[in-house]
């Protein structure tokens, strides 16, 4: 009996040293305008991969965005850059937290906001199908 309560506390010993690693995948990316004017020369590229996307203009409230087929969580961010109505160029790499809830059975999706300052908010999205099988944004 000592030895199966013995191997029991082992065994929950070392699972609780194993953490919770899942594997995500994201299939979209969207920049969107808040900047409240147009911008220009929107680019995005995935940190150490060949996927990119560029878009010659954003008008305000409008945004660049790009489905693919999925591919892993992009670890290392994406960095974007764009021409601000000011004139001025701006560059930002977001890397945001993937929230705990999401599943890792369907894919992400990347939102990069560019506020009317020029900063940047990111966040992931998660589509999920409903119980007809028809997914929910």
């Amino acid at each position: 009996m000592k030895k199966i309560i013995v191997l029991f506390a082992c065994g929950l010993m070392s699972a609780c040293t194993v953490g919770y690693n899942p594997s995500y995948y994201f299939n979209e990316v969207q920049v969107v305008n808040l900047s409240g004017a147009t911008i220009k020369n929107v680019s995005w590229q995935v940190v150490n991969s060949p996927k990119t996307l560029s878009c010659p203009e954003v008008a305000k409230f409008a945004m660049c965005a790009d489905r693919f087929a999925k591919r892993r969580y992009p670890q290392q961010g994406i960095e974007l850059s764009w021409t601000h109505a000011d004139g001025s160029q701006k560059s930002d790499t977001p890397n945001p937290a993937i929230p705990v809830y999401f599943s890792p059975s369907f894919p992400l999706r990347v939102v990069m906001e560019v506020a009317a300052d020029g900063s940047i908010k990111s966040f992931y999205e998660q589509d999920e199908p409903s119980r007809d099988g028809v997914y929910t944004y």
